[in-house]
């Protein structure tokens, strides 16, 4: 055995990614948590990465929109109660509004009126005093009148309207009165 040499040799054969996981080492062991480089033909550590990566990206995404899709729910509530809000002030509004013309609109009305009134009023005072002046252009003929003939006296009469009167302490009964009328020319 001295001269002799002895050589090793070791027979691999290449299998699937899948087979060559599920089957265990020659000798019966599997290493745990170690792989040989020189086993394996396709590199696991990039796609693993890569798909972790991918994941994590997932769930960054899905929590960004379901965080966006939180806050539009509580906006659209939000701008809803604004809307309630708004609308409940617009009817307000309205009814106010509504309630100042009608108010406007009678205020109006008793503008008219109180202008017809006064107006009728001023015809009225018109009236009276185109009336007055006549009865002092009445009272004034009927002094001159009476003063020439020196029986009545002037501070006794009084007009109203068209018409003029003359008072006496004297009593008399009604035909009484119409004799003295008669006798100035005047009717009682």
């Amino acid at each position: 055995m001295s001269n002799q040499e002895v050589t090793y040799c070791s027979l691999r054969f290449v299998q699937s990614p899948s087979e060559s996981q599920n089957r265990l080492r020659p000798g019966g062991t599997q290493r745990p948590g170690k792989t040989d480089d020189k086993e394996f033909s396709v590199p696991w550590l990039p796609f693993v990465v890569t798909l972790g990566i991918l994941c994590l990206l997932l769930l960054v995404t899905a929590t960004v929109l379901g965080t966006m899709l939180f806050q539009c729910i509580q906006e659209k509530y939000q701008q809803e109660e604004i809307l309630r809000n708004l609308s409940q002030m617009y009817d307000i509004i309205k009814k106010d509004n509504y309630l100042k013309e009608r108010l406007l609109i009678n205020k109006t009305l008793e503008c008219d009126v109180l202008r017809n009134e006064t107006l009728h009023q001023k015809k009225e005072l018109d009236s009276l005093f185109v009336e007055k002046m006549r009865c002092h252009i009445k009272q004034e003929i009927f002094s001159k009148s009476l003063q020439d003939t020196g029986k009545l006296n002037e501070g006794r009469w009084s007009c109203c309207g068209v018409n003029c009167y003359y008072f006496t302490n004297e009593i008399k009964d009604w035909k009484g009165c119409n004799k003295t009328c008669q006798r100035y020319n005047l009717s009682l």
